[in-house]
């Protein structure tokens, strides 16, 4: 008769804890280890690390504290001495050469600080080892502090936790007894042993992992629920733990075997608890027999005679809903009866993968993606896209996978595959792959696009899959228009205009939605790579308003590259010139050099020197560099091209070295430097104009040497003494031959110089 009241007592005890305001630190002593556990909400961050001192724990964002005045009354000081805190931190103080871990087990921090070689439950903590070791820090007895008058009524056999028979016995004549007033009394100091007793047991029972907490949840709308594992029902007693000998079994919360490290292994690597292998062994929720049959008769027992749901029946129906793959009906089948989103939360978690792809944040299902059993392939499947360092069993997911019927497999399988290409498991994408392709069935548009995500992966051709996704016109179609453009764009390839207007249709019939907007960014490239690029600005003018900075500049970025390799003279420079130079100056160094190389070409100097104005000149980037030079020297400004020059070794710095030596009037420096870079007429026009041209011009030089050899000529003559008839002759001769080399360099075309000018 007193059950009931002592339950509600500590249901109530319990409710109160959480709503405090510190934090409960709870202990617990054991043969090999000591254990502290906190109860922490499951959207606390924490941090834990070793010290030489001991393990700090840290809770950024909480500064409430924590309650440690019970600690040591259930643990003994061997191990962890003494603890400090502030309002977000604990620090245990260790005394012993010991190791310790830190890790989450359900709503529950658990720190364990062990003797060394005890196997841990968690993954150990990193750092120095203890400096407070002390040799007596094992004590005799590791039993944990209990109050011996505090204890559960026991049965069959000495306890610890017995309580005092003569007051039971006093009880029980009181209870028998016609005094009302005693009967009360007695009754209520039992009640508050038997209430605290409880309480202890539960928590130290929690704390070796016997138990384990069972948060509570809010219930979501039926439509869109957020699933949760918990259940609030009563779940089935498990067996008894029984040890290796044979002749002891598990009796009370303090009581421990063997095997009980068999139960704590099934964990992820993270410390969490992992539910049972058939926990969503979907495989067996339904038969082989007809959707209609299967689906029409369990809804024909959906109301009870009385005209009442039937909470089973209900159950029934949406197990038989997920089985055929149908998320939207399994969810308004659990809106009909809000209790099962209690008791059977993995129903509602299933049916919104199915209905809507993934789970809403937070998502419940994430902590189970590293559990070794069927939960591991939904638990993946709850990620929109898996986060990098996520635990994943990816061979207990595979296995999941096979063993769902054929029609749920086509459905999963490409989900799966996406999911882990994207996190970097190409191997294991293939193999989720492979699950359905070796069906009879044909494949469906979404496992056409995970193909072709693993085709573009290997590095293989995909465009013949996307371009038959694209055709079949089904909801996979847009998703596909946009991978084709995009790889159009990194294989650096034209685009049909066809192509083009299909997105523009896309995008008017998905406008507002979020695929609208992923093909309005697309229609902009598209447009560029089929070289319709007043269309392509003007739709780029049109979406930068509802994109960020970055994604703006890249898709700007994007366009100006293709105007540069794909366009005519005259759109280049007509497009370029109506950009904005804030807009230019937000672009990359990389395509900042583009434009300004081709404008550079077209003969626009002034306007390159504004592009290379926003390229910084440090570090010294030879293109940019040969850039300004060649500017410079357009716009004559010699001395400005070979300073832009200055410790660039390129082929092309020669030349252009030898161009500014020359228009700043050095002409034999500029000569020697034609000649180096192979440029024998320009060598010769410079030599020619140089105060030293005999010097510098070959006598076989085209145009010019013959003017040098006349040059020699004279030369060689003047130390020659002749009498007046031979002075006279050769005087005609060299008249004659002057004549001849002036007439030969006016019409070489090389010099070209007319005989007018």
């Amino acid at each position: 008769m007193i059950r009931w009241p002592f339950i509600v007592f500590c249901m109530a005890s319990l409710a109160g804890a959480v709503q405090a305001q510190q934090l409960s630190v709870r202990s617990g002593d054991h043969p090999t280890f000591s254990r502290l556990t906190i109860t922490v909400p499951q959207d606390q961050s924490w941090e834990a690390q070793q010290t030489s001192e001991g393990v700090e724990l840290s809770l950024p964002g909480f500064s409430q504290g924590f309650d440690t005045a019970d600690v040591f009354q259930r643990m003994r000081q061997n191990r962890v001495a003494a603890i400090e805190q502030t309002a977000s931190t604990l620090v245990l103080k260790v005394s012993c050469d010991c190791v310790s871990t830190a890790f989450r087990l359900g709503a529950l921090l658990v720190i364990d600080v062990a003797d060394r070689n005890t196997p841990l439950a968690g993954p150990p903590l990193d750092g120095p080892a203890f400096s407070n070791a002390s040799p007596q820090s094992i004590v005799e007895s590791q039993e944990p502090i209990a109050d011996p008058s505090i204890g559960l009524p026991w049965i069959g056999g000495a306890s610890p936790f017995r309580v005092d028979q003569s007051r039971l016995e006093a009880t029980a004549q009181t209870a028998q007894s016609n005094e009302p007033g005693l009967l009360i009394s007695d009754r209520a100091v039992l009640l508050q042993e038997i209430q605290e007793t409880l309480v202890e047991e539960v928590a130290n029972a929690a704390t070796i992992g016997l138990l384990e907490p069972n948060a509570g949840i809010r219930a979501p709308d039926a439509i869109e629920p957020q699933p949760i594992l918990t259940e609030s029902r009563p779940r089935d007693l498990p067996k008894i733990l029984t040890s290796k000998a044979g002749n002891m079994r598990i009796t009370s919360s303090r009581d421990q075997t063997n095997d009980l490290d068999a139960v704590l292994r099934n964990v992820t690597a993270a410390g969490r608890s992992c539910p049972a292998p058939d926990f969503l062994a979907i495989e067996t929720w339904g038969n082989d027999n007809s959707f209609s049959a299967q689906i029409g008769s369990a809804r024909d027992t959906l109301m009870n005679a009385r005209d009442q749901l039937d909470s089973s029946a209900a159950k029934k129906l949406a197990k038989l809903y997920i089985f055929f793959g149908f998320g939207a009906e399994a969810l308004n089948t659990i809106a009909l009866d809000p209790s099962l989103l209690q008791s059977d939360p993995q129903l509602a978690a299933v049916a919104t993968i199915l209905e809507r792809g993934a789970l809403p944040h937070p998502n419940v299902l994430a902590p189970y993606s590293g559990c070794a059993s069927d939960i591991a392939l939904w638990a993946t499947l709850s990620f929109r896209e898996i986060p990098r360092g996520t635990d994943l069993d990816t061979d207990a997911a595979l296995r999941a996978l096979n063993k769902l019927p054929r029609h749920l497999r086509l459905i999963a399988a490409p989900a799966l595959s996406d999911r882990l290409l994207n996190y970097g498991d190409p191997t294991a994408a293939e193999a989720s792959m492979r699950s359905i392709e070796r069906l009879p069935d044909p494949l469906t548009p979404e496992a056409s696009m995970a193909q072709a995500g693993l085709a573009i992966e290997a590095g293989k051709s995909a465009e013949p899959i996307l371009e038959e996704v694209i055709q079949t016109n089904t909801a996979q179609s847009p998703e596909a228009l946009v991978r084709l453009v995009e790889r159009t764009l990194a294989k650096d390839e034209p685009l049909s205009y066809e192509t083009a207007t299909l997105v523009e249709a896309y995008v008017q019939e998905l406008r507002g939605t979020e695929m609208g907007d992923r093909l309005r960014r697309t229609q902009v490239i598209a447009l560029s790579q089929s070289q319709h690029f007043d269309e392509a600005f003007e739709a780029l003018e049109a979406v930068i308003p509802a994109l960020s900075p970055t994604a703006a500049n890249n898709l700007r970025q994007t366009v100006l590259e293709q105007l540069q390799k794909r366009a005519s003279d005259l759109a280049f420079l007509e497009h370029v010139f109506s950009q904005k130079p804030d807009e230019i100056g937000q672009l990359p160094n990389k395509t900042k050099l583009l434009l300004a190389s081709r404008m550079m070409d077209l003969g626009f100097g002034s306007q390159v020197q504004q592009i290379l104005a926003k390229v910084p000149d440090l570090p010294r980037n030879s293109t940019r560099q040969i850039l300004a030079a060649r500017a410079a020297l357009q716009l004559r400004q010699p001395f400005q091209a070979q300073a832009a020059l200055i410790g660039i070794e390129e082929t092309e710095t020669g030349l252009l070295l030898a161009q500014a030596k020359e228009m700043t009037g050095a002409y034999r420096e500029a000569a020697e430097l034609f000649s180096a870079t192979d440029a024998p007429l320009a060598a010769a026009q410079a030599a020619w104009l140089s105060d030293d041209w005999r010097d510098l011009t070959i006598p076989d030089t085209p145009g010019f040497g013959a003017i040098a050899r006349l040059g020699a000529a004279f030369l060689a003559e003047e130390g020659e003494t002749l009498g007046p008839l031979a002075r006279a002759s050769r005087a005609l001769e060299e008249s004659s031959e002057a004549r001849g080399a002036l007439e030969q360099l006016l019409l070489d075309p090389q010099v070209q110089v007319s005989p007018d000018s």
